[in-house]
């Protein structure tokens, strides 16, 4: 379940960077749930990204994709949520981040 949400994450990243260097103000990123069948995208500003990323425990997800058994929603806009791991999972999430410098352990 981690590795799907930390891999997307990457994906992500890699998305994000790409849309910067292009000079775009907004990108569609792939949902970053734990559901291992979703695939959907979602469409945000690059601010709005990065505020997220400046958590290394919060993942965008699809309004209901949530899983309350181990992150809480800290935000909610248009189409999506921002949530955040908590317990072990917030714990493998933030060695996890691609920002960190680290990849996970």
């Amino acid at each position: 379940m981690g590795a799907n949400e930390s891999l997307f994450r990457e994906v992500n990243e890699r998305l994000a960077g790409l849309a910067d260097e292009r000079g775009r103000t907004s990108l569609e990123i792939v949902c970053e749930c734990d559901r291992e069948d979703c695939t959907e995208r979602i469409s945000l500003s690059i601010q709005e990204y990065e505020e997220v990323r400046q958590n290394a425990k919060a993942f965008i997800v699809l309004r209901g994709h949530a899983d309350p058994d181990y992150e809480s929603v800290l935000a909610s806009s248009g189409a999506h949520d921002v949530v955040e791991k908590f317990g072990e999972a917030g714990e493998v999430a933030r060695v996890a981040n691609p920002r960190n410098g680290k990849g996970p352990e």
